[in-house]
């Protein structure tokens, strides 16, 4: 496969470490699918891409392994994971246990202003977003996690993360967007967060599982074509 080690940002995204910064702009490369689904990440080429040693490449590479980003194979090293139909169809289901449940106890916890309030902004910043055609899914993962956070458990919350990741870079992959578009979604996501700063907990968990369940059917139809092809 042809080494797209060139087309990732050489300046790593601001974070506390080296390690850090290596491991998010991967996972952004992975989620907008700049690298490819079954593409080996070579550890020398990265290192000497990022400027740094073999050790944080190999660290940060360990850690999309645990976000189920990356698959590593004896022998054969680290490469971004390939997902069939029924694995994504399986993280729709681990999404929609954890999500749905998530922004119901959100509403029935009665987030503080402060917390609501980085929902909000993060809503923001995604339809500041909706006009970047180089992203299938605009913020969608970060989005996603705001409003489960505000569930007050940070684990479903990194669970949910991780499901979302692996789809998002599926997505990006086969180019399946939201019945509707990106504004439907982004009114989606509007729409959640207002029942559970109202305290609506059951309709805050019936806009979620209509939501998912319009998401999943779309990838998983534009899956199905593609491998049809």
């Amino acid at each position: 496969m042809t080494d797209l080690t060139e087309r990732l940002p050489s300046t790593l995204i601001s974070s506390p470490t080296v390690v850090d910064g290596i491991h998010l702009t991967l996972r952004n490369a992975i989620s907008q699918g700049q690298l490819p689904m079954g593409y080996r990440l070579r550890e020398m080429a990265l290192a000497a891409h990022f400027g740094c040693s073999v050790t944080p490449v190999r660290e940060a590479i360990r850690r999309l392994e645990h976000e189920g980003l990356v698959k590593i194979y004896p022998r054969r090293g680290a490469q971004v994971a390939s997902l069939s139909t029924n694995e994504v169809a399986d993280l729709y289901e681990t999404r929609l246990v954890l999500e749905c449940y998530a922004v119901r106890k959100g509403a029935e916890r009665k987030p503080a202003k402060a917390e609501l309030a980085e929902a909000r902004e993060m809503l923001r910043r995604q339809k500041a977003s909706l006009s970047d055609q180089e992203h299938t899914a605009p913020l969608d993962a970060e989005v996603h996690q705001a409003l489960t956070v505000l569930a007050g458990n940070p684990v479903i919350a990194e669970l949910a993360s991780h499901a979302t990741r692996q789809i998002e870079a599926v997505q990006a992959r086969v180019g399946a967007v939201v019945p509707g578009g990106r504004n439907a979604a982004h009114k989606a996501h509007q729409e959640i967060l207002k029942a559970i700063a109202a305290g609506d907990a059951d309709r805050a968990e019936s806009l979620m599982r209509k939501h998912l369940e319009w998401t999943r059917d779309a990838v998983l139809a534009q899956m199905e074509e593609v491998q049809s092809r």
